[in-house]
């Protein structure tokens, strides 16, 4: 299978993820994957359902598809697709926000993620996942 979307890469990630987290991987890059696998989950429903109607909407989703911040996304997919996350995905995906950059790199705002935080990635890709599969349902069915 060739990976020729958002939605195929997260679908990649994810498994690599839940096998490194069956096998009780504790990593910054469990977080930095965490993310990421949010991120492309939500920019594929933007990519394949959200039809921009000028250049000012698909300046504005072009810009959304740069950004990494998984709460930016939410709220894009909120305010322009009528997409909501359940309280839960929301609570476990602003936990992990960030991750991407302070799981990655040193500096002042980087951290060392322990099991805690891991166990709130899980939740987060998890959820994410389910709830993406529902609403690209509601789009093809």
């Amino acid at each position: 299978m060739a990976l020729e979307n958002y939605f195929d890469f997260a679908e990649n990630d994810y498994k690599y993820f839940i096998e490194s987290y069956e096998n009780g991987t504790i990593a910054n890059m469990m977080g930095v994957i965490a993310q990421g696998i949010c991120e492309k989950y939500m920019k594929h429903l933007i990519c394949e359902y959200y039809h921009p109607e000028n250049i000012s909407e698909n300046e504005e989703r072009n810009i959304t598809l740069r950004t990494h911040s998984l709460n930016r996304l939410m709220k894009y997919l909120k305010n322009h697709m009528e997409i909501e996350f359940s309280k839960e995905a929301k609570a476990e995906m602003r936990i992990i926000d960030g991750f991407y950059f302070s799981a990655r790199y040193p500096g002042e705002d980087s951290i060392e993620l322990d099991a805690e935080d891991i166990e709130h990635c899980a939740a987060a890709v998890k959820k994410c996942r389910e709830e993406i599969l529902q609403i690209q349902k509601g789009f093809e069915g």
